[in-house]
């Protein structure tokens, strides 16, 4: 067996670990942690064996920590819209709308500077 690939359980137990960072992030909330936590997210993802290639010695492990990763992943989503529905209503207080403005006034305004341009 090559002990260099990752074994499904671990490849399992990593994704349930990036998930529950994830959670942690979005806790806090902080965008570095959140970046922080994405590349590790990645690379369990990528690491998640198919099913067929699964031992089924390994799968009770395996399906232990990919229920954990399904309970995390209710828990992001759960603080991903609270912190959307807080940014929402933050901007609303402040007459402001969420979404894709080109204009370079709205940054201005978010921001409290105002761009000082000539044509």
């Amino acid at each position: 067996m090559n002990t260099l690939a990752p074994q499904p359980a671990s490849a399992a137990a990593r994704l349930r670990a990036a998930l529950e960072a994830t959670v942690d992030a979005l806790a806090v909330p902080k965008l570095e942690a959140l970046l922080n936590v994405e590349s590790a997210l990645t690379a369990a993802l990528a690491a998640l064996p198919t099913l067929r290639s699964l031992d089924p010695a390994d799968r009770p492990a395996a399906r232990e920590d990919l229920l954990a990763a399904k309970a995390a992943l209710a828990k992001c989503r759960r603080l991903g819209a609270s912190l959307g529905d807080f940014v929402r209503l933050s901007l609303d207080a402040r007459g402001q709308g969420i979404g894709y403005e080109s204009s370079r006034g709205t940054a201005a305004t978010l921001s409290g500077r105002a761009f000082q341009t000539r044509a």
